[in-house]
């Protein structure tokens, strides 16, 4: 068990994580020993998380996620507050792939049906949730890439922006709708305005590292069609995820 920690860990480092990003006392340990292993295994007790001791994605972005801050914009903080309530409840799904009863609630609100995949459901949801609305907004749907397409399109270029735009980290913001694609082909096959499979999640802050989400019908790997809501993070140094990214819209602005 140990050593399989141990190797797991090392394994990460420097691909997923880097030492010196993480917090004390992981900062000051050999990724490679059993040392770190139990230290994060104690980390995991803490925030609720298995204790299986390896630094993986989902224990990452528990670890690095900020405190919900306060944006002074009475409609993003309410919609960072819903999103952040769901991935606290740790709302899993129930009884089969796409199924359980608040999965059904997210599905119900874009008219999707048990067994469907949910992920553009949730925002749609959280949107109706944190505005006190009985309907999403027009640009919601249950598809990611409808999402983006009707969002994006709505929000224009000053509350929109793409990896292509040279300073897209530094117009993101909390309260933007995050859409992928599966691949890099796809993304661009999207922006074309042409439907491919996607993934979307509520962008809930942006720091040095990376964005960081609460998304729905993913799970610890980051799965397009996982099992549940999870905080992510999203590194700028992930070539292949930001590659992947269809685009940010601000959802206040629209």
């Amino acid at each position: 068990m140990s050593d399989a920690r141990a190797k797991y860990n090392a394994k990460q480092a420097g691909v997923l994580w880097t030492a010196s990003e993480l917090q004390p006392p992981l900062n000051g340990l050999d990724p490679a020993e059993v040392e770190f292993a139990d230290a994060v295994a104690a980390l995991q007790v803490q925030h609720g998380l298995k204790a299986d001791g390896k630094l993986g994605p989902s224990t990452l972005a528990a670890l690095t996620a900020p405190a919900l801050v306060k944006t002074g914009l009475e409609v993003v903080d309410s919609l960072l507050a819903v999103a952040a309530a769901e991935a606290d409840a740790k709302i899993r799904e129930v009884g089969g792939a796409n199924k359980g009863s608040r999965v059904e609630e997210y599905q119900r609100a874009v008219s999707l049906r048990p067994g469907d995949p949910w992920c553009a459901a949730f925002v749609a949801w959280c949107m109706m949730q944190s505005r006190g609305w009985l309907a999403p907004p027009a640009w919601c749907s249950g598809s990611a890439i409808t999402t983006w397409q009707k969002g994006s399109r709505k929000a224009g270029p000053a509350a929109s922006c793409t990896p292509l735009f040279n300073d897209y980290r530094g117009r993101i913001g909390a309260g933007w709708i995050w859409v992928r694609a599966k691949d890099e082909a796809g993304a661009t096959e999207a922006r074309r305005g042409n439907w491919v499979q996607g993934h979307c999640g509520i962008v809930v802050a942006v720091d040095s590292i990376g964005f960081h989400t609460v998304e729905g019908n993913t799970n610890a790997a980051g799965s397009r069609d996982g099992d549940g809501v999870y905080r992510k993070l999203h590194k700028w140094s992930d070539a292949e995820q930001i590659a992947r990214t269809i685009g940010w819209f601000d959802s206040s602005r629209i």
